[in-house]
């Protein structure tokens, strides 16, 4: 089996009619989606939103010949997607139209502050100054209801397009499964920590697709041996240079979950 196949067996693959060529195709989500650092910047969107032309949405799009309206943005939560302006965009379910056939969501990270924690830790480990602080209490607590949100966006995405078929897009895993390396300046107990959140997170987005009918394509397990510590990364490192995202995919972590994407949706 070659890699891209082992890629997309790992994928939970949408059931139902593929999504024909040409149809309008509306990707939401937060910065895993909009693909921050990732060159070139789409034209015409916030620059604080941090959207790549070539970020997942963008290239499945190509390959399945579809008309994208790409909303995803940099520091999303729920919130943002369903009621709430960021960044003078109007909340990002409202692209959504009676004539949209595929809807791509990655969303929850931010509400439960799963990469702002690992900033967090990594530059107190590091030495930085003025780190923020991570309140443990609350992530567990936001990890509680996030699969409650989350299926709020599905809700809402099928009210405003009934014929679309709506993929969670859950998000790459940063670390690998046990230790840290070189440019992942976690402690043993931080990098325990944010594994946890990282396999609760996954979890909630499979409960929250579960419970709308929605489709899970799974990043997470797709990347499992693509960590930020891996020979073939699809994560980049708490200081990545270059113009990159720390703590966020690389172009290679684009354009694979983008052929996991293109694989659910036909």
């Amino acid at each position: 089996m070659t890699v891209l196949a082992a890629v997309l067996a790992l994928t939970v693959t949408a059931s139902g009619w593929a999504v024909p060529p040409g149809s309008e195709y509306v990707a939401l989500g937060s910065s895993f989606a909009a693909g921050p650092g990732i060159p070139p910047s789409r034209p015409g969107s916030p620059p604080a939103c941090g959207r790549s032309s070539n970020n997942y949405p963008g290239l499945a799009a190509a390959k399945l010949r579809l008309t994208l309206t790409d909303v995803s943005c940099s520091g999303a939560t729920t919130a943002h997607l369903l009621t709430t302006p960021q960044h003078g965009q109007p909340p990002q379910v409202e692209a959504v139209t009676p004539n949209t056939r595929l809807v791509s969501v990655t969303i929850g990270g931010n509400d439960v502050n799963y990469i702002g924690s690992l900033f967090a830790y990594s530059c107190q480990t590091s030495g930085g100054a003025q780190c923020a602080g991570v309140d443990q209490a609350a992530i567990d607590q936001a990890l509680k209801t996030v699969h409650t949100k989350i299926g709020n966006v599905v809700t809402a995405v099928r009210k405003k397009a009934p014929r679309a078929k709506v993929l969670l897009v859950n998000y790459l895993t940063v670390l690998p499964r046990t230790g840290t390396c070189t440019g992942v300046p976690l402690t043993p107990a931080q990098a325990d920590f944010e594994r946890g959140v990282a396999s609760r997170l996954a979890a909630a987005t499979r409960r929250a697709a579960v419970e709308t009918g929605a489709s899970v394509v799974d990043a997470a397990s797709a990347s499992a041996t693509h960590d930020a510590c891996s020979a073939d990364p699809w994560m980049e490192k708490y200081q990545p240079g270059q113009g990159r995202a720390g703590y966020h995919p690389t172009p290679a972590g684009m354009a694979a979950v983008a052929d996991l994407v293109a694989r659910s949706a036909r």
